[in-house]
Formats: structure tokens, sequence, C-alpha cells
């Protein structure tokens, strides 16, 4: 199984030196435990060129970044705490959400990629939590899911702990008009200070986003169980393709 995985784009004013791609090895690494192959998708592709990319591939990990620009929908300009990624990063993983999600296609949203999934279904955002320090530098929290949800399901647990690194979240799960699938997202995890960490979709085949990081806690069952579900859903989209 081929999984496309988001990458960064580092650039002035935030990054010295020249312009370049950024990825942690860490989802690399999950997946190919998980039994799938990675592939990077650089994060200034064209959102044009996104339906051939995804002609090629069995499922997409829309990875973590840093932070969204929400003058791209019309809102307030970032504020002074925030490091907007650049806008063809930030239209590349909206234009792959989109595209994904209308081929129902498995998709892994983490962190940015939650949010990118959030802000396609118009979710309500916050530019930087009040309690944004409880979300920083890989400290380890409660996530409890909702009983009934996909999430749930595939992880086998609705209470567990995992590490995060951001400082915006979304509010809400958004609206389902205009949706890629008819139904919208649903908000199903949250950490005990009411941040929503968990979203999906329950119309799609798989099509999950957490805020939190589950490639920085590879060994946790929580994430083997995610990565495992995941890769698993990459090879019966890819059955369903070739059949």
């Amino acid at each position: 199984m081929l999984i496309g995985l988001t990458t960064e784009v580092l650039d002035a004013p935030w990054y010295e030196g020249r312009r370049r791609y950024q990825l942690f090895v860490d989802y690399s690494l999950c997946l190919r435990e998980a039994g799938a192959i990675p592939v990077l998708i650089p994060g200034d592709t064209l959102p044009d060129d996104v339906p051939r990319i995804l002609d090629g591939l069995d499922g997409v990990l829309t990875t973590g970044g840093d932070d969204a620009d929400l003058r791209a929908w019309g809102g307030p300009a970032p504020t002074p705490e925030c490091k907007p990624v650049p806008l063809e990063q930030q239209s590349l993983n909206l234009a792959l959400t989109r595209h994904v999600l209308e081929r129902d296609m498995p998709l892994l949203a983490v962190c940015f990629g939650m949010q990118m999934l959030g802000l396609a279904h118009e979710a309500g955002f916050d530019q930087h939590m009040e309690l944004h320090a409880d979300h920083t530098k890989g400290i380890e929290h409660p996530v409890k899911l909702a009983a009934d949800s996909r999430m749930a399901e595939v992880i086998g647990s609705t209470d567990f702990a995992v590490p995060s690194f951001h400082h915006q979240a979304l509010k809400d799960a958004g609206h389902a008009q205009d949706a890629p699938l008819p139904g919208g997202l649903r908000a199903v995890g949250w950490a005990p200070d009411g941040t929503l960490e968990a979203v999906e979709v329950p119309t799609a085949r798989f099509a999950l986003g957490v805020q939190w990081h589950p490639e920085r806690a590879p060994a946790s069952a929580a994430s083997r169980a995610l990565f495992s579900r995941f890769v698993a859903a990459a090879a019966a989209y890819r059955s369903l393709q070739t059949a």
C-alpha cells in the first residue's frame, strides 16, 4: 500500500536558509511498521496536480505543521503567537483533504492535518488557545472518545494518554452543508479541558482526524491500532480499485 504524506515548506520569515521541505521520519517509521510504503508529497504541490497524484496512492496522511492562516477564509490575520504556513502548503492540504474525501480514500489527518479537515468543513477555530501551555512541547494528557465513535472502535479504547504539540485547535466540527461527503464531520474526542482532540467523517470508509501526534508515541497501543487500521483501510481501498 502506498500512503501519501504531506511535507512542510520551510521559508522566510520563520526559517533561515534556502526554501526547503521538511517531514519528521516518525510518520514513515509508523507506516512502514504497519506494512505501508510512505510516499512524500512536496508541500508546495499545485492543487491542480492532486488528482493525478491520488491516482497512484491508496491513502493519505496529512501531517502536522505550523499554523493555519484564516485570511484564506476571510477570517482575521494571524495573532502575534502564530507562525502561518506558506499559502501554497495550506492550499495543497485543503485540496488533498477535499479530493481524498470525494474519492472516499482513507485519510488520517494529524494536528495541522486535522485542522485543515475541520476548516474544509467551516469549523470554528482558535488561533491561540487560552490553555495552550497544557498542549505544547510534547505534554502528555488524557483523551476521552465518544463510546459510539468509529475512532473508539478503531483504537479499541475510549480513554488513553496522548502527546500534544499545538497551540491552535478546532472549536467545533463545522457544518455538514457543502461537505465533500454527506454528513460532514463529527466531534468524537476531547481533552479534560474541553479541547477538541478527534473528529471523524461518519459516512466515510476511513476518515479520522486527531489533534495529538500518534507518531510521537509509536509504542502506545492507541498509536499502533490507529496506524494498523489506517493501513488496513488503504489495502481495502486498493482492492476495490483493482477489482
